[in-house]
């Protein structure tokens, strides 16, 4: 039987020009989510505008990510992954720990927008990671590990505080009428980082045997 072989179908994930589409899966998704979020933020960041920068469906996405939370959930997980802790035992619990704090705040803030999000009951692997180091630091000075629990959950709302004070339009100090500029100086302070080293460093002296 003779006659020209039958073409070949194009694959689903093929582009318009004939190339291969990258696989789809949640590495490529942050890193584009990434992309987006430098450019707009994450108020204006959306699951379809980035369906659109993956040149897939919106549905395609919802496949690997359930929602918006989660996508930034995602984000910032890639970014803590990215901060290289010492090992645990290494040094003082204390300045390992300030260490620990620092470096995560500092990294979440580097994209405004994901650390209220980040810091939920659904921690992926490097948020798990960081909050198991801190514990351990806790355990280090002298507490057992409900006690060292407890001591990292008070800091992990400082924390939380102090992402929400610096992504917040509302804590932007602004002058206004007579009366009003005491309240724009408490903001200032209020989002100034000397004043969250310094509760953190009170919330410590607790824990530390020469306190």
């Amino acid at each position: 039987m003779t006659g020209s072989a039958p073409k070949a179908k194009r694959s689903k994930g093929a582009e318009s020009n004939g190339e291969q589409r990258s696989p789809l899966d949640r590495k490529l998704i942050a890193a584009k989510a990434m992309e987006l979020l430098q450019e707009v933020g994450a108020e204006k960041l959306t699951m379809r505008a980035l369906a659109g920068r993956l040149n897939v469906s919106a549905m395609a996405l919802y496949h690997h990510v359930e929602d918006k939370d989660e996508l930034l959930r995602l984000v910032g997980d890639d970014i803590l992954g990215n901060i290289k802790l010492p090992d645990p035992e290494s040094a003082p619990w204390r300045e390992l720990f300030t260490l620990a704090v620092q470096s995560s705040v500092d990294a979440l803030l580097s994209l405004p927008g994901l650390g209220a999000v980040l810091l939920t009951s659904k921690l992926l692997p490097n948020a798990r990671d960081l909050v198991v180091y801190s514990v351990r630091q806790f355990e280090r000075a002298g507490l057992t590990h409900a006690e060292a629990q407890t001591a990292y959950a008070g800091v992990h709302q400082l924390v939380l505080g102090r992402l929400f004070v610096e992504e917040s339009k509302n804590f932007i100090p602004r002058t206004g009428p007579a009366g009003d500029n005491e309240i724009s100086r408490y903001i200032a302070t209020l989002r100034d980082r000397q004043s969250f080293e310094i509760a953190l460093s009170a919330l410590l002296d607790r824990y530390s045997s020469d306190a």
